[in-house]
């Protein structure tokens, strides 16, 4: 199972944002949601070997978690809005200590991104924009992707993430983190198809 871990520094921790306001009363909630669909989605079809793991660090009562499974989850659309809805379910189904399923395929929990990171440290994979070439780098069978969202990481994040691995840059230009998604699953894509990605 690919993992792929985005953290949302503003990213609301409760369900109460608006659906027509993601960016402002969401605490860029839309990130997350490009993010999410840019991981499972395909055209009329889903990667069932992907999981992605949403780590909400915004207001009013962080740290939330969710995680999606593609092998599982169920409505998930293209659109931002219908995705919307499936994290606000998320998170009007917490339950302090426990990880609960909302709908078939997502779970919330009140896991940090820190626990995360340490729970995949021996394969985790930082996308980094100083980090080497991903055309040129071997990627673990079951790796475990780490990307911020448009802040970035905080210092003692970066501290930690220090001993990843593997720190790995998609581009040599500054791109969005969903943008950032689909050229590292396509370099994946390509490896399972033992086609050459240069």
């Amino acid at each position: 199972m690919i993992t792929i871990v985005i953290k949302g520094n503003k990213a609301h921790s409760s369900p109460e944002f608006l659906l027509k306001d993601l960016p402002g009363s969401g605490g860029r909630m839309d990130v997350m949601c490009r993010c999410l669909t840019s991981s499972l989605l395909l055209s009329h079809d889903i990667r069932t070997d992907v999981e992605v793991i949403l780590c909400l660090e915004g207001p009013p009562t962080p740290p939330r978690t969710i995680r999606v499974r593609g092998d599982k989850v169920r409505y998930l659309s293209p659109d931002e809005r219908s995705t919307a809805i499936l994290l606000q379910k998320a998170l009007r189904a917490y339950e302090p200590g426990e990880e609960v399923e909302s709908t078939p395929g997502i779970y919330v929990s009140d896991a940090s991104f820190k626990d995360i990171v340490e729970e995949n440290m021996e394969r985790l994979v930082v996308l980094d924009e100083k980090g080497d070439d991903m055309a040129s780098c071997t990627l673990p069978s079951d790796p475990c992707f780490v990307l911020g969202d448009h802040i970035g990481f905080e210092p003692e994040e970066d501290k930690l993430l220090h001993d990843a691995p593997l720190r790995v840059s998609v581009s040599p230009r500054v791109l969005h983190a969903s943008h950032c998604i689909v050229l590292l699953l396509n370099r994946i894509d390509r490896d399972v198809n033992g086609q050459s990605f240069l």
